[in-house]
């Protein structure tokens, strides 16, 4: 979140009101829908992992749980009691509700008398790439049992699918829909190779990659000690737990 107070706020604040507010406002002043002039003091942009066209709330439209610090001297209003705007000395958080287009991206602009704050989150797909971590912990958790009673087989094939699973929601955030498992290797490597991953996270996908079809087809054998077969487990449950703190 941001105080649009400084040069580079009030671009972003200016690039946000341009392409995507002020458009939306004019329609509807054009269609009899909004007061001319319009006394503007709240937007909300929503971003869709799909590509179509962004949605635009103005004023009240807008979904918002927000953080506020009570002026000075002013009493705190009581639980369930609206808050004034002079009442308000800053806003310092604005979140979405999570029942709200979670998947989306957004952009929150919110005006406290002349001076705007805005909130952004352009993380997508939240709730399909939260489901891909929970599924992600039950191909771990049965890899670890599968590793006490060492059938290696099964162990390589789960762990894989636990990291490939991982890594899906780390690119759903992104709007990034790859899907097989050559196109996600190659993604996750080059996204790897830009330092966004631990080098040893790095290394445990891509001997877990190519194991996998030894493990699952029988190509060759399979060769892993049990500490080699720990260290894979804990650097997948590491992957695992950096996708969901990016996730959450």
């Amino acid at each position: 979140m941001a105080q649009l107070d400084n040069e580079a706020g009030s671009r972003l604040l200016d690039q946000f009101m341009n392409l995507f507010v002020y458009p939306e406002v004019e329609k509807r002043q054009k269609a009899g829908q909004a007061e001319k002039p319009l006394n503007l003091r709240a937007a909300q942009i929503l971003f869709f992992p799909d590509g179509r066209r962004p949605l635009v709330r103005i004023n009240s439209e807008i979904k918002a749980i927000g953080s506020v610090k009570i002026a000075e001297g002013l009493p705190k209003p009581q639980p369930g009691e609206p808050v004034r705007e002079d009442q308000i000395e800053s806003l310092d958080e604005i979140n979405r509700p999570e029942d709200d287009y979670p998947d989306c991206g957004h952009a929150t602009l919110i005006r406290i008398r002349d001076r705007w704050t805005i909130a952004f989150d352009f993380r997508y797909n939240r709730k399909l790439a939260q489901k891909h971590i929970l599924a992600a912990r039950e191909f771990c958790d049965s890899a670890e049992r599968c590793l006490e009673h060492e059938e290696w087989h099964a162990f390589v094939d789960n762990l894989f699918s636990a990291a490939e699973l991982a890594v899906k929601s780390m690119f759903l955030s992104m709007a990034d829909k790859t899907r097989t498992h050559r196109s996600i290797s190659r993604r996750f490597n080059r996204y790897a190779d830009l330092g966004n991953i631990q080098p040893a996270h790095k290394k445990t996908f891509n001997k877990l990659y190519g194991a996998r079809d030894a493990a699952r087809y029988l190509k060759r054998e399979v060769r892993i000690t049990k500490e080699e077969a720990r260290i894979l487990l804990d650097n997948v449950r590491d992957i695992i737990d950096s996708a969901s703190r990016r996730a959450n």
